[in-house]
């Protein structure tokens, strides 16, 4: 975590320096402050550069010695942080000389401060800690309080990597004052919190926890949210709850930062296949992050060499800047090499990677199968009130059923149980769905829930209201409740058992073929056994055949399943009154199963489109979007082909080739 404890550190230095560099300013010297600031929001190095060069302009006439060399260490972190080294270093140089030339040797602790971030920067901790040590003996504690807090701050941060016990103790010699500020306060607490964990010491980070969580309820004003998402993860992770662990991790802007939160929870979690992933992805960063550091020196050696030939009158500035420029050059050649040689290396070891990624790839293969067994289980217990919920919409739709009022709570009392079943087992399906070789991301887990949740809650609320009523609605409300009721009922059950259905075969899996049955008679059964009664307008499904009554097919039962997702789409689009439902013999000795209706073409370029997860083709849908994923997929998983023909152009129709 050292890289994103430093952000922490000079988000919190910069804070405390410009609480001292902007305070008790004239109107001049205040826009020029709140333009260096803007301008270091913004990124732009130009601007930065401009408005700093401005500022300490304005602060050396004044002979404002503590806001300047303070505004130029400014400049040195935002160059740290920006990973200008080249540019960090020569600036530091420069402090030094400009702080012994002007006889201030008073400030010679700042320099040792930049040093120390340079170093750090560059990876380099020990380094960073002897400069911040130097800085702290330069600093009169009883007149810089400030300066103090710092020092020990850095030192602290340059000490957390490898000695977090030393660095806890850095945080106790804070100046106490400084601490009263709340800002101030819970940037500390934050930073212990993270130490605290890194040294395993539960009961030091509930205590740290508690203070910082306190002023961030409390006081959201004074809270410093430098470190919040590190903390975050820290508290769920202790706690094991991964999920939220993960959420705070997607919600870091930095993605290196992110990824390696993401590496922390999923080694804790023993979760190794994604620490694999993540951990790899950390090493592309780091190869990102080494190149683009790389080009920025080569770039800042050339613009060196290029301002030594324009200014030959400055003989020894021209030749210290060379030498610098040729030891960095051959830093940079020595970093190609061994990038070279490791490149090599890595290379050797491809083939052992290979039988690596083998082995890896079967052990997914079991992953799978376990997950299967999973899901298998998790739909054997919605089996139960996927099928009450349908039975009790098949019988509420017949508006000659009667209930009498006091059989009603015992009734809609198992509604309610039957669908607060399944929104408790809803999570845990998607959640095994997105451990699958397909995955979901959480964009379209966030779309399953909300087509889930809406009829569930709407269908639990009402039958609630049924229940309170306790028989005494008037019988025209009763009845309009209880056709919602119905048609809730359905719309859970039946999105429920598609889902679950996608989790099992949306890896287009091999589905044995082990039952014989005739095609017409199949496709009567299929027509016999469909609910298309209850939906809010029925319509005529007529069946059409040129197929022998003797010809059987050797299929799975999960074509019924296939069909029945046609059936909902082209039901549910139709326009006209009648439907079809078809079945043919091909040229060339195959059979196909067609499903068609009146009413809106799908153009073309959505024929594909239309069969994959989660996709609406209108904003205003808010459908759960298996259907026709599912049909596509038992059709793969059965070795049919299923496709939507363009050819036909007064409605929508879908082809299975029983091939």
């Amino acid at each position: 975590m050292k890289h994103y404890l430093y952000l922490f550190v000079l988000l919190t230095l910069a804070f405390l320096g410009s609480n001292k560099i902007y305070a008790d300013t004239d109107n001049i010297e205040q826009e020029l402050a709140m333009r260096v600031q803007q301008a270091q929001v913004s990124g732009s190095d130009s601007d930065f550069y401009n408005a700093q060069k401005l500022f300490l302009n304005h602060l050396e006439q004044n002979q404002a010695w503590d806001k300047y060399y303070r505004a130029w260490m400014n400049r040195v972190i935002y160059d740290v942080n920006h990973k200008h080294f080249h540019r960090a270093y020569t600036e530091i140089h420069h402090i030094t000389e400009d702080i012994r030339d002007r006889h201030q040797e008073k400030y010679l602790y700042i320099p040792h401060m930049c040093l120390g971030f340079f170093y750090f920067g560059r990876n380099q901790p020990e380094m960073g800690e002897t400069y911040f040590r130097k800085a702290l003996q330069g600093v009169d504690a009883n007149k810089e309080p400030i300066s103090v807090f710092n020092c020990y701050l850095s030192l602290a941060q340059a000490l957390s990597g490898n000695h977090p016990t030393e660095a806890m103790a850095c945080l106790d010699s804070l100046p106490k004052q400084m601490l009263d500020n709340p800002m101030y306060d819970s940037g500390v607490l934050g930073f212990r919190c993270i130490i605290a964990n890194r040294l395993g010491d539960r009961q030091a980070f509930d205590r740290y926890y508690a203070r910082y969580d306190s002023i961030r309820q409390n006081n959201p004003a004074g809270f410093n949210p430098a470190n919040l998402y590190q903390v975050m993860v820290c508290h769920y992770m202790l706690k094991n709850d991964y999920k939220h662990a993960l959420a705070w991790c997607d919600s870091v802007d930095v993605p290196m930062m992110a990824n390696e939160l993401r590496l922390d929870v999923y080694e804790k979690m023993g979760d190794w296949q994604h620490a694999f992933r993540a951990a790899e992805l950390k090493d592309s960063f780091q190869q990102i992050d080494e190149r683009e550091v790389l080009e920025d020196d080569i770039m800042d050696i050339s613009h060196g060499i290029d301002m030594l030939q324009a200014e030959q009158e400055k003989g020894e500035l021209r030749h210290k800047q060379l030498m610098l420029g040729g030891l960095l050059s051959t830093v940079i050649i020595l970093l190609l090499i061994a990038i070279l040689i490791y490149r090599y290396f890595k290379n050797l070891k491809l083939k052992e990677q290979f039988h690596e990624l083998q082995e890896a790839r079967r052990r997914a293969k079991a992953g799978q199968a376990i997950r299967r067994a999973f899901v298998t289980t998790i739909f054997e217990k919605l089996k139960s009130p996927i099928s009450s919920l349908l039975n009790y919409a098949r019988i509420f739709n017949d508006p000659e059923f009667k209930l009498k009022p006091e059989e009603r709570s015992k009734r809609y009392r198992d509604i309610v149980a039957a669908a607060k079943n399944i929104e408790s087992l809803m999570d845990p399906v998607l959640d095994s769905y997105s451990r699958g070789d397909l995955g979901i991301s959480d964009e379209e887990k966030r779309i399953c829930q909300d087509a889930l949740r809406s009829p569930l809650q709407t269908l639990i609320g009402t039958a609630e209201v049924i229940i309170d009523a306790d028989g005494q609605l008037p019988h025209d409300e009763y009845m309009q409740l209880r056709s919602a009721i119905c048609r809730d009922a359905y719309d859970v059950a039946t999105s429920t058992r598609k889902l679950v259905l996608f989790s099992l075969y949306g890896d287009a899996y091999p589905i044995p073929m082990n039952y014989e049955i005739g095609l017409n008679e199949m496709a009567h059964t299929i027509l016999n056994s469909y609910d298309q009664h209850i939906k809010s307008q029925p319509k005529n499904i007529e069946f059409v055949t040129d197929v022998a009554d003797d010809v059987k097919i050797t299929t799975n039962m999960l074509l019924q399943e296939l069909i029945n997702c046609l059936l909902d789409n082209v039901v549910k689009y139709a326009t006209g009154d009648t439907l079809q439902l078809s079945c043919h013999t091909l040229t060339d000795g195959t059979y196909a199963i067609a499903v068609s209706n009146e009413g809106p073409t799908i153009p073309a370029s959505d024929a594909e489109r239309i069969f994959v997860p989660f996709v609406r083709l209108s904003p205003d849908e808010h459908t759960l979007g298996v259907g026709l994923p599912l049909a596509r997929c038992l059709a793969t998983s059965m070795g049919y082909t299923l496709t939507l023909d363009t050819t036909y152009t007064r409605g929508a129709r879908f082809v299975v080739r029983l091939n």
